[in-house]
């Protein structure tokens, strides 16, 4: 549910603005311009007990720490460049085996430290040389700090690295946009019978009222709708692939949120040591 933010802040296109005939494009609706009015279906299932418990524990996996309330202003916003990490007890004696643990800082663009959790973190273990990795376990203080567990699986020079992959202003936007917007990436299906074509377009949710085709998987329940052809049945379908992405869909204020060069997949620096040394595991 992360996508790329390139496509989210570019000049507005309607994922719901076509349907095709022959190749001729026609309009169902300007999306962005009219009260949506999604169509879910999976809104509609009655789900047993056992189906209900188990998708509270999957929301409840993916639940992510929320920010303080109200808007938070970029300046506030975690800042990768002013962010650090520190190796806890670098210079033990470590072997092959032990597990390594790292204490992430995270501050703003103003240096201040952060006071809530969120961000999203990558962190890994790596020996160049030795063409070997992993990654560590993060574990979110949710107050500005973040430990890192690894454990170390070999011996000789051990190099740390972490990087902000987004900020935790930036996931509450895509949360949002995600209850929002379901349709902001949208697919396509096209249905041929004899030398006619349509191909209209596809989502778990679609706006408007229009009469969709119920491709819904009869064993696994997962929803998917498609509009229905003008002329065509909804068994004609032939190929189904990705339309493409609405956009349009941040503010000014929260595109900042989504720079490449500045809080998006850039590396945090240590403060102190980056690598350790780490011994054979002794045998008795």
């Amino acid at each position: 549910n992360l996508f790329p933010p390139q496509h989210l802040d570019d000049d507005t296109i309607s994922g719901s603005n076509w349907i095709t005939e022959n190749n001729v494009q026609r309009s169902l609706s300007q999306t962005t311009k009219t009260t949506r009015k999604p169509y879910c279906g999976y809104k509609q299932q009655t789900l047993s007990k056992r189906e209900q418990a188990e998708q509270e524990l999957l929301l409840a996996a993916i639940q992510w720490p929320n920010p303080p309330d109200g808007k938070i202003a970029f300046v506030q916003s975690t800042d990768p460049a002013h962010s650090d990490f520190v190796l806890v007890k670098p210079s033990g004696f470590l072997k092959v085996g032990d597990q390594l643990e790292v204490l992430v800082r995270m501050k703003d663009f103003q240096g201040k430290p952060k006071q809530y959790g969120g961000d999203y973190l990558q962190a890994r273990i790596h020996s160049p040389q030795l063409k070997a990795g992993a990654t560590g376990r993060i574990v979110d203080c949710r107050n500005g700090f973040y430990k890192v567990f690894f454990t170390l699986l070999w011996p000789g020079e051990v190099k740390v690295s972490v990087s902000l992959v987004h900020p935790s202003e930036a996931i509450q936007v895509l949360l949002r946009l995600r209850e929002e917007r379901p349709d902001r990436v949208y697919f396509k299906s096209s249905f041929k019978s004899g030398r006619y074509s349509e191909t209209t377009e596809c989502n778990v949710c679609l706006p408007g009222d229009v009469p969709v085709c119920n491709f819904t998987d009869l064993y696994t329940g997962e929803p998917w709708f498609c509009y229905k052809p003008r002329k065509l049945s909804c068994a004609s379908r032939i190929s189904h692939a990705k339309g493409g992405y609405q956009k349009g869909l941040l503010t000014q204020e929260e595109s900042r949120f989504f720079q490449s060069d500045v809080n998006i997949k850039r590396p945090i620096l240590s403060s102190g040591p980056d690598s350790v040394i780490v011994k054979p595991k002794a045998f008795t």
